[in-house]
């Protein structure tokens, strides 16, 4: 994907003309979304904040000039709050802080801040899930469809419960991966230090540390609240991408097979387990400082 950085930023103009067919092509195939937001944020750090707004509104422009022959407005809408104002505004932080650690804390904030809204404004997402749920199995219903009974226990017992956790876990691995591209394809282009360093340099602080540990505590006293259980889902992901940059840290300096790292990633994929593990070892990083041992062994 590195031509179409390297198409983005050839020239201003260039950079419009891509972004508005990524803004369009965003209606069409919501993916598309990742590699327009990734657009605007490599503008707006490579040139700065007023290039940045102009391809935004570009992105914004494409997709509303589709949206006239095809009514979708509403996905205009979203795309703007899913894709594009995200990536601009933690390009910002990325651009201002030079700290992809600052970016993340950001980021995590910001969907802590959108949970605690949801909350206020719907009341009980579970129950507003639970309905569309029962909506949802209604007009299968209608349609003709047999439901199985497990499919049912599933949808109306179980998913409701957590949707709210995956919804907001997705949109933030979302935001995430949109700059992390950014930050690679910027990287590759200019002479930086390798996306790779500073990658394996992620630490997210002990302040977050500290709210993981708080919700980890609450969550035993009050296992029915799940706007805790919600925020818990959130630092586990983040966790998660700093174990991932000490597992590349330890990789590097001990020089071991990369092997350890594919495996590690299937298993990512495979076991819901492996990620509460990985954001354990990244969560107490923190506090042990695993990469300075690591690095004084190597030495030593």
């Amino acid at each position: 994907m590195l031509f179409l950085a390297n198409a983005i930023m050839k020239s201003p103009q260039q950079a419009l003309v891509w972004s508005v067919m990524l803004g369009a092509a965003t209606l069409v195939l919501s993916p598309f979304g990742v590699l327009s937001g990734a657009a605007i944020a490599l503008v707006t750090l490579a040139a700065g904040l007023v290039p940045g707004s102009r391809v935004l509104l570009a992105s914004l422009a494409g997709a509303a000039l589709l949206a006239v022959f095809t009514d979708q407005w509403s996905a205009v809408g979203l795309a703007l709050l899913e894709f594009w104002l995200p990536a601009f505004a933690l390009a910002v932080v990325l651009g201002a802080s030079a700290s992809l650690s600052r970016m993340l804390q950001v980021a995590t904030g910001l969907m802590l801040l959108a949970l605690v809204l949801t909350y206020l404004w719907v009341g009980s997402p579970e129950a507003f899930w639970l309905e569309t749920m029962r909506q949802l199995l209604e007009g299968w219903q209608t349609q003709g469809l047999v439901i199985e009974p497990q499919a049912t226990s599933l949808l109306i017992e179980q998913l409701p419960a957590v949707l709210t956790m995956l919804v907001a876990m997705g949109l933030l691995m979302v935001w995430i991966s949109m700059l992390l591209l950014a930050r690679w394809w910027q990287t590759r282009l200019y002479d930086m230090t390798p996306f790779s360093a500073e990658f394996q340099g992620i630490a997210l602080g002990n302040t977050l540390a500290g709210l993981m540990a708080l919700m980890l505590l609450l969550v035993l006293f009050m296992p029915e609240q799940l706007l805790i259980q919600d925020a818990l889902g959130v630092l586990s992901l983040v966790f998660m991408l700093q174990g991932l940059a000490l597992i590349h840290f330890w990789q590097r300096v001990k020089q071991v097979s990369k092997g350890w790292l594919i495996l590690i990633y299937v298993l990512l994929g495979v076991l819901p387990q492996m990620m509460m593990m990985v954001a354990t070892l990244g969560w107490l990083e923190n506090w042990i400082n695993w990469r300075d041992k690591i690095a004084s062994d190597s030495q030593s």
